[in-house]
């Protein structure tokens, strides 16, 4: 292991780091199973991402051959997950720089709190871990209740009232149903989420989801 080199205690976004110490080493690594949507242009992605790896001595062994390794993905496909690695795939050979107690990682949409012997990584989503020498625990944002909100329907201009679209079965999570049946109409009316907002692939047809950071608008289209 390359000894730490030393680090003040502050926000980091150097790639390689550790623990002061070295009870917990991380580092950015290529071919994280990550975010479906760039954050940058917010289009779909094929393949992995860029996202962060961590070990720690005597955690347990994921399911395969090598080291055990937690992995944190971006976005909300990047839920943290044990795995064993026979080759790192860090994106840099720099030495780990050690950050104090105290301190805070953060790069793509990454954040790290760093104790003296312990670390808890979550990205934006809510997905996370928490890891030290012999003990690591992996964690899930608490689950969002939607909120139920009818229906929202729009008359297509110069139609005589023949043109219509609809989306049924309208949910909201983390927004009220007011703002979630005015994105709506304004997605059925433009045929394009507002400004702000991106639509996520489409999982299953006819269902529409509309996305703004943590909240989530969906219902089924209709015409």
């Amino acid at each position: 292991m390359i000894a730490p080199s030393a680090a003040s205690a502050s926000t980091s976004h150097i790639l390689n780091w550790s623990t002061d110490g070295a009870a917990v080493v991380c580092g950015v690594a290529e071919g994280v199973e990550g975010t479906v949507v760039d954050p940058g242009t917010r289009g779909p992605l094929d393949g992995l991402w860029r996202g962060l790896q961590c070990q720690a001595a005597g955690i347990p062994h994921g399911q395969g051959v090598g080291d055990p390794t937690v992995q944190l993905g971006q976005g909300r496909a990047g839920r943290a997950r044990l795995v064993d690695i026979s080759q790192d795939d860090l994106v840099s050979a720099a030495p780990y720089g050690a950050l104090a107690p105290g301190s805070v990682w953060a790069r793509y949409d990454i954040a790290c709190t760093v104790a003296g012997t312990s670390v808890r990584c979550a990205n934006r989503a809510g997905y996370g871990f928490t890891l030290s020498p012999a003990h690591v625990r992996i964690f899930s944002p608490a689950a969002a209740r939607p909120e139920h909100c009818g229906s929202v329907s729009y008359t297509y201009p110069h139609t005589n009232g023949n043109g219509r679209a609809a989306l049924n079965n309208l949910n909201a999570v983390g927004i009220a149903c007011s703002t979630a049946r005015s994105v709506a109409g304004r997605f059925l009316a433009a045929g394009k989420p507002p400004a702000g907002w991106h639509q996520a692939p489409d999982m299953s047809a006819g269902e529409v989801t509309l996305e703004r950071g943590a909240a989530r608008v969906t219902g089924d289209i209709a015409n």
